[in-house]
């Protein structure tokens, strides 16, 4: 379960920090947070390999857009993965994201 945690800190970080303009992909984007979201949120959380694939797999999903240095796509994703999360799994957001203490 550890090593979830890390992997999942690894992918807030590299989630977090991107520009303020919007993208032709935006809407593809929030598309596929809210399915990567909705992945995780299915799995059952006390099998740690198949929550460590899901993120993983959310993680695949997001680095598309990185890859095609799309920073507003990037954050697009990211703001609908952790709002999928906040609304229908509130401990596993807290758990994947303590530093957002906000309700």
């Amino acid at each position: 379960m550890r090593q979830l945690l890390y992997i999942v800190a690894l992918l807030a970080v590299v989630m977090g920090g991107c520009a303020e303009k919007k993208s032709p992909l935006d809407a593809e984007a929030r598309d596929s947070g809210m399915r990567a979201a909705a992945a995780l949120v299915a799995v059952d959380h006390t099998d740690t390999m198949l929550m460590e694939r899901a993120v993983m797999d959310a993680k695949a999903k997001q680095s598309v857009y990185a890859l095609k240095r799309d920073s507003a796509a990037v954050r697009a994703f990211d703001e609908a993965f952790r709002s999928y999360l906040k609304e229908k799994d509130r401990p596993l957001y807290q758990s994947i994201f303590p530093e957002d203490k906000k309700p």
